[in-house]
């Protein structure tokens, strides 16, 4: 039976490693490094002596024992099958460090598979000298739809967008059914269409594991698009009369013979720092002039026609630059990423300061915002959604008829494991492999909806009988998320099941549905008013329900709801179910 193991990206960013299994054979899905955060003890600072990195990182945990995957002599004496046991491939995704930053540490029985652009970046890197810990692995050219099989498994790659040359996700074929991989992609760039191909092909997966690295953002934060990028680089400049500093990432290749054209149709000459120089020129980027002593002096002789690409680790140079008023320093999503990422942004922010060089941002990430990441699951409607690379996993809501499970490090699943549809979701066809987790359930109207901007239609006193709650129920798309209790659900969801219970009209499940998706409150049922009989007194309605919901098995721990004596109406109907009041900002003292 095929099963899916999780090694990295798991509750984090980056340092992705996902595993598909079946029948003693293994197709491993990328091998980041783990992208050090304050508390790990491997910091960029710390220098490791040659040889010994993979064993010292192993030791540390940050890195997975996975047998018959790393070189032997580069273990170090650890208990761990090392070598070929001719039973494991490996495909990477991308070129990014959080991505293949292990790869140098493969046997070289292993067969390492990637796209043909990721192929010529990986030995761009060796040429330049700016190559992998570990060593130079032989990577394989992997070819658009091209499939590769591994023993019985069939794996497909198909190219996606994201901000560095060749991103790929993979379909793995098992005996249970499609496991769709991501890497990582975005529908803002320069090649929207390949996401959505992906999005295709992948359609009704049994599993998608898909990365979600924007859920920690403000969902209602929109990226600019590539083009966008390019505009506001070409209004800079427009608009300066003297030296130009900036910051691309040296991988996103794209974008930097983009920039450079810009620069040229204003008479002006990118230089490079000697590192990326050679990176470029190794990969075939036309033109690239290194910042040498002559290149600092024709800049210091004629500032306008040139823009110099700033390394932080050589901010000594700036000093023979010539700048002041008329410079402006550009970044554009290069190192040092910000203030969370590198040590390096507070020191690059002082000497800018001291230079009086003004900052200037714009760029665009690599990654699906969370409204695409909405629409790219919708698209695919897995059986079961597994999201990665990414902080808050929980806050990924998964569409009608998708399980959501919120992987655990080392832990094995089911290719084919099922769980309930949102919209239909007896008991009875919940997978026996699904942990049994406890129900809360969660009133909608004035507990995470703000339904204030409706209330003019709820006709007053003796009239309120006569309310077209069907109208009302339709007018819910306008609502604003409470967001206090949103996150609420959110949080509660890592662990339990959430049942959404209201009493809104059947009428408005699509809406409604659309509404919880947009405003990311995970939900794995959702129960609207008027069906199974239910008496239309609200308290009576919520009693009866929770009794159904326990009848039929669940363990509800919590109700979360407005509705004032909900509490006194559940304990005296004898339900052992805790109540949780929540007071909308619009009634109080109710």
């Amino acid at each position: 039976m095929a099963q899916i193991c999780f090694y990295g990206g798991v509750g984090r960013i980056g340092s992705t490693k996902v595993c598909v299994e079946q029948d003693g054979w293994r197709a491993l899905f990328d091998l980041g490094l783990l992208v050090p955060d304050q508390h790990q003890l491997l910091q960029p600072s710390l220098r490791l002596r040659p040889g010994s990195e993979l064993a010292t990182r192993l030791r540390l945990g940050e890195v997975p024992r996975i047998p018959y995957l790393y070189r032997a002599g580069a273990l170090g004496g650890l208990d761990l099958e090392g070598g070929s046991d001719g039973r494991t491939a490996l495909f990477i995704s991308h070129c990014h460090i959080d991505h293949m930053g292990l790869v140098g540490w493969v046997d070289s029985g292993v067969p390492i598979y990637a796209s043909p652009e990721s192929v010529r970046l990986v030995q761009a890197l060796e040429t330049a000298g700016l190559g992998l810990e570990g060593g130079a692995p032989e990577v394989r050219s992997m070819d658009e739809d091209e499939v590769v099989e591994v023993g019985p498994m069939r794996v497909e790659r198909i190219a996606v967008d994201h901000d560095v040359p060749g991103a790929s996700g993979y379909l793995v074929s098992t005996d249970q059914g499609v496991v769709a991989y991501s890497g990582d992609m975005r529908l803002h760039g320069r090649h929207p269409e390949r996401t959505m191909r992906f999005a295709s092909r992948a359609a009704g997966a049994a599993a998608l594991v898909v990365e979600g690295t924007t859920l920690s953002g403000d969902p209602a934060h929109a990226p600019v698009s590539e083009a966008s990028v390019d505009l506001a680089y070409d209004k800079v400049l427009e608009e300066t009369p003297g030296l130009v500093l900036q910051t691309l990432y040296s991988r996103d290749i794209e974008r930097i013979l983009a920039f450079t054209e810009i620069a040229r149709a204003h008479g002006r000459q990118v230089l490079w720092p000697e590192r990326p120089a050679r990176l470029l020129a190794a990969y075939g980027v036309p033109g690239v002039r290194a910042l040498d002593d002559e290149a600092v002096a024709d800049a210091r002789s004629s500032p306008a026609s040139f823009a110099v690409q700033v390394a932080v680790t050589e901010l000594d140079r700036l000093l023979a630059l010539p700048l002041g008023p008329g410079s402006i320093f550009v970044h554009a999503n290069g190192e040092p990423l910000g203030p969370f990422h590198q040590p390096g942004w507070d020191l690059l922010q002082g000497w800018l300061r001291h230079l009086h060089v003004p900052w200037y941002s714009l760029g665009t990430g690599g990654h699906l915002s969370p409204a695409d990441l909405d629409l790219f699951v919708g698209l695919v409607a897995p059986s079961a959604l597994y999201p990665v690379h990414t902080a808050d996993p929980y806050r990924l809501a998964p569409p009608p008829g998708t399980r959501r499970v919120l992987p655990e490090y080392g832990r094995r699943y089911p290719v084919g494991l099922r769980g309930p549809s949102i919209s239909t979701p007896p008991a009875s066809a919940r997978s026996d492999d699904a942990p049994k987790r406890a129900t809360v359930c969660v009133d909608l109207d004035s507990t995470l909806a703000d339904t204030s901007h409706r209330h003019h239609m709820v006709l007053p006193g003796d009239q309120r009988d006569g309310t077209d709650w069907v109208a009302y129920s339709l007018a819910c798309e306008e609502d604003k998320p409470i967001e206090g209790a949103c996150q609420l659900v959110r949080i509660l969801s890592r662990d339990h099941r959430i049942v959404v219970l209201s009493r809104r009209d059947e009428a408005s499940r699509e809406l409604t549905s659309r509404w919880l998706l947009r405003h990311r409150v995970p939900f794995d049922e959702l129960i609207l008013g008027g069906v199974d009989g239910a008496p239309a007194d609200p308290r009576e309605f919520k009693v009866h329900h929770l009794r159904a919901l326990l009848g039929r098995g669940e363990r509800i721990v919590l109700a979360v709801d407005d509705l004032p004596g909900l509490d006194v109406a559940v304990a005296g109907a004898g339900l052992d179910v805790p109540v949780l009041r929540v007071q909308p900002p619009y009634f109080p003292g109710t």
